[in-house]
């Protein structure tokens, strides 16, 4: 009788955990959706450290919302003098007139990243939500939560929310226990009271301006038809943006595939190369991962390009994933075993 009796108890105990696994999903929209609404509609000024690998950079961020345009300007505050001015879609990048002309530096954006972000409420098929606790940061209350990923092939996140806002207040980027990335505001002031010109460049005399890789003679994806594919691509990514990047001459040049999944980006270099010599490369620094392959095709050898932040079995991964548009999987030289 107390075997039957149990029996019949289980349906109602299967409703409730079913009706908390939805509760729980919701709240992880709510918190994720507060989070994103926040980086677009608060106004604040805030200086904020930003670890990655050995390196340790100082910023100033200021964000506004003027005119019903989103403005943001991040200061760098330790080394070579630079700014990222950042005026509703379009990012450029200002260096003092020492700058030495390398584009392929890492552009301190951290979680301010915006080119990527799209609506935090679809990362639930990628991540997990879980509530850790609470904390303090920058003098300000927060909810601390675990962003875990459901696969191995992206990072995860515990992050610091601030209580007030949904203000992302502390990030650090996890994988398979090693902390990777860290992102935390050191002060923060919440305030309306921002000054158009605190949004100007200050940096004084002659500068140095260029746009982020990858932030021009792009095209939305269904603008022209895809030179190339992947025959495989981790589950929730999808394609952002594609570039072509031409020789002076207007013959070869590099073509650029840009994915993400909400929270991560990668972007995929495919260009052909013809006697010269390269080389294999897979190179880690922090959460960002560069690996190349050279790649045999029906129309040639190409060097495949990798780099983002992913790990370093999913950028190995990809780059034996791309395949010409116009015919079917092709076999390539290496192969990862």
């Amino acid at each position: 009788m107390r075997l039957w009796s149990s029996f019949k108890t289980l349906p109602f105990f299967a409703a409730i955990l079913l009706s908390l696994t939805a509760l729980q999903a919701q709240a992880s929209d709510a918190w994720l959706k507060r989070m994103s609404e926040a980086f677009a509609t608060q106004n604040y000024d805030g200086v904020f450290v930003y670890v990655h690998g050995s390196s340790m950079d100082t910023l100033r961020i200021i964000h506004s919302i003027q005119g019903g345009e989103e403005r943001e300007r991040i200061v760098r505050l330790d080394g070579p003098k630079q700014e990222i001015i950042r005026q509703g879609g379009k990012v450029t990048c200002v260096h003092g007139s020492d700058w030495n002309g390398n584009i392929n530096h890492k552009i301190p954006l951290g979680p301010f990243a915006r080119a990527f972000v799209r609506d935090m409420s679809e990362l639930g098929d990628s991540y997990e939500l879980v509530k850790k606790g609470e904390g303090r940061v920058a003098g300000r209350d927060a909810d601390v939560l675990l962003i875990r990923p459901r696969d191995e092939y992206r990072y995860g996140y515990r992050i610091w929310l601030d209580r007030e806002t949904g203000l992302l207040l502390k990030s650090i980027l996890i994988h398979r226990g090693q902390v990777l990335e860290r992102f935390q505001f050191t002060q923060l002031e919440l305030t309306d009271d921002i000054d158009h010109s605190a949004l100007d460049v200050g940096i004084p005399g002659e500068t140095m301006v260029h746009y982020p890789l990858l932030s021009y003679e792009e095209k939305p994806v269904d603008a022209k038809p895809l030179s190339w594919n992947l025959n495989w691509l981790p589950d929730g990514f999808e394609m952002r943006m594609q570039g072509a990047h031409r020789k002076d001459d207007g013959e070869g040049g590099t073509e650029t595939l840009t994915y993400t999944d909400g929270m991560a980006a990668f972007s995929i270099f495919i260009e052909k190369i013809a006697g010269q010599q390269y080389e294999e490369v897979a190179a880690q620094k922090g959460a960002t991962v560069a690996v190349t392959r050279i790649v045999s095709y029906p129309a040639g050898n190409h060097l495949v390009t990798v780099v983002g932040e992913v790990p370093m079995k999913t950028a190995k991964r990809l780059t034996l994933s791309v395949v010409p548009a116009v015919t079917a999987a092709v076999e390539p030289t290496t192969a990862e075993q």
